[in-house]
């Protein structure tokens, strides 16, 4: 059955990755799967074809199902989903090299620097790490793709991440061959042995690296292209919210993003357990790759959601309760779902309380198709994530080091229903800022001369900014700067980074930020206080005599004994908030501190608060949407010709992982009128009800009786 190969990348879509166990094969029922997937309401899927797990015949030395027989599962799957007027994509994880192919060709495998071919854990059988650079994935990749493109009339190709990563069950340093010539024509230098961010070769390999994995996506779509010039080409990775990918595998998905036709990013994992430790990955994780991704590439970002709870529970679904919430903010920040399944077709799964939460939003998204295709982000605030800062600032804990800031912003300005953009420092250099009023750079530590050219000419032109603690104060190297870049600017002059606790001397301390001027717009809604809690690091600063100072540090004083828990300096005069209006209109606030990291952290709302009210101040409140809810219910604004849609993503569900959601009740939605815009109605798109909407001088507004889950206001 042909059909046009590309209509689905143009499309809001609803789709499910499947990894083919070698079990699968034994008795996998196509049809029954592609009327299963057809219920579910998917019409993207892409499959494990080719790689460790191979599931066609093949005379290539890539391992093949032992159950797959002379069966070709591969075509019967393509041909069965189509049926059903599915998009069939080709898979391939060319990360592992089956024992028989390296034994053949060791050159295909990625070496330690003794020049030994690097072998998988031996839980995963008899594999070997392959190197992006070697024959396996380039000249043999070749075969494998011509042995698909040419036999089957797939949708699309897509590449699993360790088919251009360095990471991928290793420690990603290879001394291969191909790598120790191109690193030394490179750098002039041996590949490091070992990560070590105090040896300056460490960061040059890393910067080899990032524009190795950028190569490489490049080299797999011009691959395919040399097949078929009309085959999608998907490629699957992560951004900044997987640090540990992200680093040890070099990834550069903006990078990539310019060269292949869609973006598949994860979101899979919810709690990491190894061994009695464990923690909680981040819950607006989805809507975070998708608010980037949307906004840093041209093509519709797609975001990949783990049906199971991992790690390592693979075989239990994820509540209902969580998933539906948890894939419906992809939905709301521009993005396409994708659900991973690793446990084969969906009749074989042990555990199948989580497909009505996936069926329910696939369904509702299908039903609604026309309000998600061609929209584009309201937002007039923009967050910004830097890349050489996360590498090359974050280093060996780029997470606490830096994404905990930017996630800080993130849950401030969601728990208070901002609406904002993620961009790169790669679209602020561009300087198309002109739809954004303020742009906030949570400790962009790491930044170019073309960077803060383009922020500060941004301010002239009447664009504020915000900025925390050590902002522009070191090169896109990781090299420290005796100022920060921004010094004008951000009104401020380094001279140290200290804790705010004071030096370490084993005594237990606590130290405070103090109001000095409570009437400013900056510390409304404190309420009656003097004193908010000082945490983390902080950078020593001289302020420019033209800002204001509304905070400054106190002395840090003694928690115990508490006869004793106070201290005679009081007040340090050191400067922990910089204001200023600018001749051109615009605004700039600097928080010398930790604010975001802390709140990200520890949660503090008064952290929040000043964040808050920073925005609030910068943009002089002239936000493109207003919402009276719960902190817990998440809201994005889209713009369509002619329509406003507001998502709102209900998220209180109490305690991880979430069993039932409590309703956000009585929701008010108010929305600014402009010359270009005067909505006729309003409704719901679960029911198409239609909403009372009260028409003000400004604006409109309409009320939202109860939200379960997942709903869009729809203003036209």
């Amino acid at each position: 059955m042909n059909m046009a190969k590309s209509d689905w990348l143009s499309k809001r879509s609803r789709g499910v990755h499947l990894t083919i166990r070698d079990i699968d094969c034994l008795d996998f029922d196509t049809e029954r799967f592609a009327k299963d997937l057809n219920e579910l309401g998917v019409n993207v899927l892409s499959f494990f074809c080719a790689g460790y797990v191979t599931v066609h015949p093949t005379n290539l030395s890539i391992r093949k199902s032992p159950f797959l027989g002379d069966r070709d599962l591969t075509g019967d799957i393509v041909k069965a989903v189509q049926s059903y007027d599915i998009r069939a994509v080709a898979a391939m994880d060319l990360s592992l090299i089956p024992g028989n192919a390296a034994l053949e060709h060791p050159e295909w495998c990625s070496c330690d620097h003794e020049g030994k071919p690097y072998k998988a854990n031996q839980d995963l059988g008899d594999f070997y790490i392959a190197c992006p650079l070697s024959g396996y994935q380039n000249e043999y990749l070749a075969e494998i793709l011509r042995e698909i493109v040419m036999r089957y009339e797939v949708d699309g190709i897509k590449f699993g991440g360790g088919s251009y990563g360095f990471s991928s069950y290793g420690n990603g340093i290879c001394h291969c061959a191909r790598c120790r010539e191109a690193f030394g024509a490179y750098a002039g230098s041996q590949i490091p042995v070992k990560e070590d961010w105090n040896d300056p070769v460490w960061g040059t390999f890393q910067r080899w690296r990032q524009q190795r994995v950028v190569e490489r996506s490049k080299f797999l779509y011009d691959l395919v292209k040399s097949l078929d010039p009309n085959m999608p080409v998907m490629c699957n990775s992560v951004c900044f919210g997987e640090t540990g990918w992200t680093t040890k595998g070099a990834l550069d998905i903006e990078g990539m993003a310019a060269y292949i036709d869609a973006v598949q990013v994860e979101a899979q994992t919810r709690i990491r357990v190894e061994g009695d430790s464990s923690h909680w990955d981040f819950l607006l994780w989805p809507a975070e790759e998708a608010n980037f991704l949307d906004n840093v590439s041209d093509h519709q970002p797609w975001v990949l959601a783990s049906y199971f709870q991992a790690w390592p529970w693979r075989r239990n679904a994820v509540p209902p309760a969580e998933q539906k919430v948890y894939m419906a903010q992809i939905y709301a920040n521009g993005g396409n779902a994708i659900l991973n399944l690793s446990g084969g077709p969906i009749e074989g799964h042990q555990d199948q309380r989580g497909f009505p939460a996936v069926k329910s939003l696939y369904h509702f998204v299908a039903d609604n198709q026309e309000y998600y295709n061609d929209d584009r982000s309201g937002a007039n605030v923009a967050i910004v994530y830097s890349q050489d800062t996360l590498f090359y600032y974050g280093k060996e804990k780029p997470k606490l080091n830096y994404v905990d800031a930017i996630r800080g912003i993130e849950l401030a300005l969601s728990d208070n229903h901002i609406p904002f953009d993620i961009i790169s420092d790669a679209v602020v250099k561009k300087g198309n800022l002109g739809k954004y009023r303020a742009i906030i750079l949570p400790s962009t530590a790491c930044m170019s001369e073309e960077t803060a050219a383009a922020l500060s000419q941004y301010a002239k032109n009447g664009g504020s900014v915000i900025a925390t603690f050590e902002t522009s104060l070191f090169d896109t190297d990781g090299s420290k700067r005796s100022d920060f870049l921004l010094a004008n600017l951000l009104g401020a002059s380094y001279i140290s980074t200290n804790s705010v606790m004071g030096e370490e001397n084993g005594v237990y301390k606590q130290s405070y930020l103090n109001v000095q001027n409570s009437s400013h717009p900056l510390l409304d809604r404190l309420g009656d206080t003097t004193v908010i809690p000082a945490s983390n690091a902080y950078c020593r600063v001289t302020a420019d005599k033209e800002f204001v100072v509304p905070l400054t540090l106190s002395a840090p004083f003694r928690v115990f004994p508490e006869g004793q828990s106070y201290t005679l300096e009081l007040d340090t005069g050191i400067p922990m908030l910089i204001a200023r209006e600018h001749a051109g209109g615009g605004r700039t606030v600097y928080f010398p501190g930790q604010q975001d990291t802390a709140f990200a952290r520890y949660g503090y709302p008064d952290w929040a608060l000043l964040l808050v009210n920073a925005v609030l101040w910068t943009t002089r409140e002239r936000l493109p949407l207003q919402v009276e809810g719960p902190e817990t219910l998440v809201a994005t604004l889209r713009v369509q010709e002619q329509r406003r849609l507001v998502h709102l993503v209900n998220v209180n569900g109490g305690r991880r992982m979430f069993r039932q959601l409590i309703p956000a009740r009585d929701v008010t939605i108010s929305l600014p009128l402009g010359d270009d815009f005067v909505p006729q109605r309003a409704f719901r798109l679960s029911d198409h009800s239609p909403l009372a909407m009260i028409r003000e001088e400004d604006a409109v507004s309409v009320v939202v009786s109860s939200i379960l889950d997942y709903d869009v206001v729809v203003f036209e």
